[in-house]
């Protein structure tokens, strides 16, 4: 498989971690995920392959008889979450200071959450926003749908303004079986349209887990020199001495997030602050450990 955010060796370093709902979610128990329901439902919703132990009496002989694959029925009450990554595409994730931007490293994310939820045969779909929703693509528990999350992210690129709490409101009317969301954004926006938009996904009872993704210079303001600086997102741009803006920056930067993080943390909802200067495997590696520690 070639792609630009497969990255099998940082697959690899992830190794066995999952990650498991904290919450109940609309699925069906199976030791990974806490379903509210009991009994199967009829409603067929997807497949997946046959694998040695499986219980026959779900192969789809029809599928058998026209390709000779041996694929089980998933039903709408087996797939054990349905999960949603939604991937900031606005000009601001295009920003970077060092080797990777933070739409690739928020796209790298997206790759390698998409990959280890369809590895639990876990439904997972994607949606690339900026001040709109840019592309939609369905939760789906199939192994193809990584090669069409794959697909998507090596399409994208930033443009537009963002309007992340818009966003969030028109996303979470689409998603009314509770599930899982994933949002990868720098959030720069403003702070209470995003509080707003969380507390809906919240009120439709989905566990929401949120990267905020931003460059180390974003972050640390390195800058010593006379610098021109440009609006990323509109054609405002100013010249000054950074040493007599950083204290000032700094301060603003660290209200922002924190403030971000309060608002994420009245709601429960799992904060998480990614520098992209720390690799993105050993960074999501760590939060699936913390996360499977904590329980």
């Amino acid at each position: 498989m070639t792609a630009t955010f497969y990255d099998p060796a940082g697959l690899a370093r992830l190794g066995s971690l999952d990650l498991v709902a904290k919450q109940v979610v609309e699925g069906f128990l199976t030791g990974r995920h806490r379903s509210p329901y009991h009994g199967f439902s009829v409603e067929y919703l997807d497949h997946r392959p046959y694998t040695p132990g499986d219980d026959t009496r779900t192969l789809d002989w029809k599928m058998l008889a026209r390709s000779d694959k041996y694929q089980l029925k998933l039903y709408e009450d087996e797939t054990n979450l349905r999960a949603y990554i939604l991937l900031d595409c606005s000009e601001s994730m295009a920003f970077q200071s060092g080797e990777m931007s933070k739409l690739s490293y928020g796209a790298y994310l997206a790759a390698s959450l998409a990959y280890l939820l369809i590895r639990q045969n876990d439904a997972v779909g994607l949606v690339l926003f900026d001040k709109e929703v840019r592309e939609y693509i369905p939760p789906k528990a199939h192994p193809s749908q990584f090669r069409r999350i794959l697909h998507s992210l090596d399409d994208i690129k930033p443009g537009g303004e963002t309007d992340v709490g818009t966003v969030l409101h028109e996303v979470a009317e689409r998603t009314k079986r509770r599930g899982l969301i994933i949002l990868i954004s720098d959030l720069i926006d403003k702070e209470e349209a995003i509080a707003s938009g969380l507390q809906h996904f919240r009120h439709n009872n989905h566990e929401v887990i949120v990267f905020q993704t931003l460059d180390d210079a974003e972050l640390t303001f390195p800058y010593d020199r006379l610098t021109r600086f440009k609006d990323m997102e509109g054609a405002g741009h100013v010249v000054t001495n950074p040493k007599n803006l950083r204290q000032k920056y700094l301060d603003r930067m660290q209200a922002f997030t924190e403030q971000i993080k309060r608002d994420c943390f009245q709601r429960k909802i799992s904060y998480n602050l990614a520098n992209t200067t720390d690799p993105y495997d050993r960074f999501l590696a760590a939060y699936l450990d913390k996360r499977a520690r904590i329980g």
